[in-house]
């Protein structure tokens, strides 16, 4: 996680207005607490220090896209604070922590979510980002 709030901190964004960050292997639980305290240690004395020019948050809302897991039971919410259209599904194969049940997870992972949501995340951002349709 430092790794990637140090794209933040050092004015990346702004230097590559056209750098599409994608976030993989990570999981994405921890992504509303990271851009909430981003956002908040930038509005504060600390926000000076920084090459940025705008919240972290909006960077991350304009060029970068993160995958979860098939187990992410808090997606809908994180969802809801960032955005349909940061998101990608990964299965983690061939990863020992994950069954092989992909399919079944997924099914149950995007069950909650609109149509239009469930779309975004199962292919429409994938095939944006990288230029496929």
């Amino acid at each position: 996680i430092q790794a990637f709030a140090t794209l933040f901190q050092y004015g990346t964004f702004d230097r590559f207005p056209n750098l599409k960050f994608v976030v993989l292997e990570s999981q994405a639980g921890w992504l509303g607490y990271l851009l909430d305290r981003m956002d908040a240690v930038f509005k504060g004395p600390m926000g000076a220090t920084t090459d940025m020019k705008e919240l972290p948050s909006t960077y991350f809302r304009r060029q970068c896209w993160i995958s979860a897991d098939p187990d992410e039971r808090a997606l809908a919410n994180i969802i809801d604070y960032v955005g349909a259209d940061r998101f990608f599904w990964a299965s983690d194969y061939p990863h020992p922590d994950h069954t092989g049940d992909y399919i079944e997870a997924l099914a149950e992972l995007v069950a909650p979510l609109p149509s239009d949501t469930r779309h975004k995340i199962l292919c429409g951002n994938v095939a944006g980002v990288y230029g496929l349709g």
